[in-house]
């Protein structure tokens, strides 16, 4: 229909350009990781951002899991290798990453899970509020799991005990 399109203001419309753009192929990524910070989200943005990260985290760990799995079979010396090169402390380091992953990524599911269900926790106050729970239950649960395990990576990793 001629003349239904939705007219922006021009900050606005320069904005959506500057992100158009750059989707296109090997242009203006620079543009797009200096507009996200810009974005006026606020919490629910960052959460949104918090949730991808911990999801493509933790598939990057299952894609090498499988991989890493698959050489038992494959080639079993590289195997051995890849054993004794995941008992490295940057490795345990990467544990508590997938550890921080796994776990934010569940909680934030929950969250989303629980306001499917009830329609009116979709209200934008409301969902400010969900998500400082899910923070601080992410805290609660994370804090003294990064303290055990980074003892333990440090006791056997670097300390070599």
């Amino acid at each position: 229909m001629a003349g239904s399109e939705t007219v922006l203001p021009k900050g606005t419309r320069n904005r959506w350009r500057t992100l158009e753009w750059a989707w296109a192929p090997a242009s203006g990524l620079s543009a797009v990781v200096r507009e996200i910070p810009q974005y006026r989200g606020r919490i629910h943005q960052w959460a949104w951002v918090a949730n991808r990260v911990a999801g493509l985290g933790t598939l990057l760990f299952l894609t090498i899991h499988i991989l890493d799995t698959s050489l038992v079979y494959f080639a079993p010396t590289w195997y051995e290798h890849t054993l004794a090169l995941y008992r490295h402390p940057i490795f345990g380091l990467g544990e508590l990453i997938l550890v921080g992953c796994v776990l934010w990524h569940g909680l934030n599911g929950l969250r989303i899970a629980i306001s499917d269900f009830r329609p009116r926790l979709w209200a934008a106050e409301t969902q400010a509020r969900l998500i400082l729970w899910t923070l601080i239950a992410f805290l609660v649960l994370y804090i003294p799991t990064f303290f055990i395990m980074g003892n333990v990576i440090l006791q056997k990793g670097i300390l070599g005990r």
